[in-house]
């Protein structure tokens, strides 16, 4: 259903194409859990999904229908909303409010996946995810020195309050220096394996 949904959403949809892209791609992963309303799985509230929708996607509407047990949304891990505030407060000028809050919402709950952030948010490549911040978080993108995503988002949350919880002084003497800035080499496997394996839109 993910990629039948998304080609549908997309065929359908309006709006700038990078972000309907975007939108697209984290719906129909967001439908994938079948026991997890959508209103979870993007931490948007059931009118924040109306207006999505009516932006980018007024066709498929009816999609929203299967809510109707919504009673609110659902309670926020630990970290969300520091992860929130980290993300909308860095939002780039041209960004629409909406859209920033929206995608800071996404994001933070995504991020709580087990797997890469590009894949959880069902992206189809790697860059796109900078691609991404560069375009709707522009001053915290300009910030990450290459970093892993979500690596990055723990990194500076952890260096707002003070807490270090790396095992080096800095990051060129650290043992997992390789799991926060892997090599081309690296990334270049784990995109071949997800093209074997492909488990997004």
């Amino acid at each position: 259903m993910t990629n039948a949904l998304y080609t549908d959403l997309i065929s359908g949809g309006t709006g700038e194409a990078f972000d309907r892209h975007v939108f697209a791609a984290v719906i129909a992963t967001g439908f994938a859990p079948p026991e997890r309303l959508l209103t979870d799985t993007l931490a948007l509230s059931l009118p924040d999904l109306t207006r999505l929708f009516t932006a980018y996607f007024p066709h498929r509407l009816d999609l929203l229908d299967v809510h109707p047990r919504w009673s609110g949304e659902q309670a926020d891990e630990l970290e969300e909303p520091s992860l929130r505030a980290l993300l909308y407060n860095n939002h780039s000028p041209e960004t629409n409010a909406d859209h920033a809050r929206w995608l800071a919402r996404i994001i933070a709950r995504r991020s709580l996946g087990t797997r890469h952030l590009w894949e959880d948010l069902g992206l189809t490549r790697r860059a796109e995810i900078g691609d991404l911040m560069r375009r709707h978080f522009a001053p915290l993108a300009a910030r990450n020195p290459g970093m892993r995503w979500k690596k990055f988002f723990y990194r500076t949350l952890c260096e707002q309050e003070g807490v270090l919880l790396c095992k080096a002084p800095n990051c060129q003497d650290c043992a997992d220096y390789r799991l926060c800035f892997p090599p081309p080499e690296v990334l270049a496997a784990e995109d071949a394996a997800r093209s074997a394996n492909p488990g997004g839109v």
